[in-house]
């Protein structure tokens, strides 16, 4: 090659690579940062992990640090106080807030069906037999927490006569079993295959499979209005990122237990995949986003019976003013558009 010839060659490729570094520097100046404040870390929030690990919220220009609340108030709250911008719980701290004039808002279903599970040393199924249930002795969290909402709302909805219910803290459930304290036990993944894997107990009912409890707005995306307001476009990512989270899960079985895997790294690969498929089959995951009037509704229902919301339905509880469905609407065009 001519020197001359040979000089523009290295000039063009230097000229490339600096087009190249000033293109990436740009796309890491239009990253929007954005603080997402999960109530636990939970098999539950599994679209959050996927959507960090494969890079869906950069591809939607945002760029997203995850905190631990240790609570759903205290995820909430943080959104309240200013420390983050999005926070992951229950939805129903929402309409909470609106009783008292805040301006909370729910934007994406994380986890869209009540999946939790009824546990016991006996293996006889109750989907079909609750009747069973009778003289039994129930374990649940204390009142007003989830497990123990939702066990005696069952209660009464299905008129079961004689049970009982004993309440311990989370985390304490099998060892109430194994001591004769109970006949049977609620909880929620991972827990559930670790006590049928460790402790020979039987899943003998889930509560996502009763067609009265689904769809279940049981964990959400929560923000304010004011945030939306000020940034529409990374809220707008944010849900978008979470849409493709959710499609993922339900196609790419493996990489999403990869995925949890490196989450939840104390537990046993093999539990974390039958963990992972048990929350799959229930259609725990959102298979679209946008919370539905039917998932609110049946949330809203078990939180007036708990008393964690004073009136349902209200203009402060109401579907219309707590769920935003115009982001998780457009997100779903635009991953449709994506994917035809």
């Amino acid at each position: 090659m001519p020197l001359a010839s040979f000089i523009k060659s290295i000039a063009l490729r230097g000229a490339i690579a600096a087009g190249l570094a000033t293109a990436s520097a740009t796309l890491a100046v239009a990253q929007t940062e954005v603080r997402i404040n999960q109530a636990f870390q939970s098999l539950l929030y599994l679209p959050l992990y996927v959507a960090q690990e494969k890079g869906f919220f950069a591809q939607e220009g945002v760029k997203v640090t995850i905190a631990t609340g240790g609570g759903g108030a205290q995820s909430w709250a943080a959104v309240v106080g200013g420390s983050a911008d999005f926070s992951i719980q229950d939805p129903v701290f929402v309409p909470k807030t609106r009783e008292n004039g805040g301006d909370g808002i729910v934007v994406a279903g994380i986890q869209n069906a009540p999946t939790v599970f009824i546990i016991g040393k006996d293996g006889t199924s109750l989907q079909d037999n609750l009747k069973h249930l009778s003289g039994k002795r129930v374990i649940v969290s204390p009142q007003p927490d989830t497990t123990w909402a939702f066990m005696s709302y069952l209660v009464k909805q299905q008129s079961l006569p004689n049970v009982k219910l004993v309440n311990v803290s989370i985390g304490n459930e099998v060892p109430a079993i194994a001591s004769d304290r109970a006949d049977y036990a609620l909880m929620v993944e991972p827990q559930v295959t670790q006590s049928i894997r460790q402790n020979a107990m039987s899943s003998v009912y889930s509560f996502s499979a009763n067609k009265e409890w689904f769809p279940f707005a049981f964990s959400s995306l929560t923000t304010t209005r004011a945030y939306i307001q000020k940034n529409p476009a990374a809220a707008q990512g944010v849900v978008t990122a979470f849409e493709m989270a959710s499609r993922f899960i339900y196609k790419h079985f493996d990489e999403t237990v990869d995925i949890a895997a490196k989450y939840f790294p104390n537990l046993p690969k093999d539990v974390v995949r039958e963990a992972v498929k048990r929350e799959i089959d229930a259609k725990g995951y959102p298979e679209n986003v946008l919370v539905t009037r039917t998932a609110w509704d049946n949330n809203l229902n078990i939180a007036l019976y708990a008393k964690n919301v004073k009136a349902y339905p209200s203009d402060a509880t109401s579907y219309e003013n707590n769920v935003d469905t115009d982001l998780a609407t457009k997100a779903k065009a635009a991953v449709d558009a994506k994917t035809n």
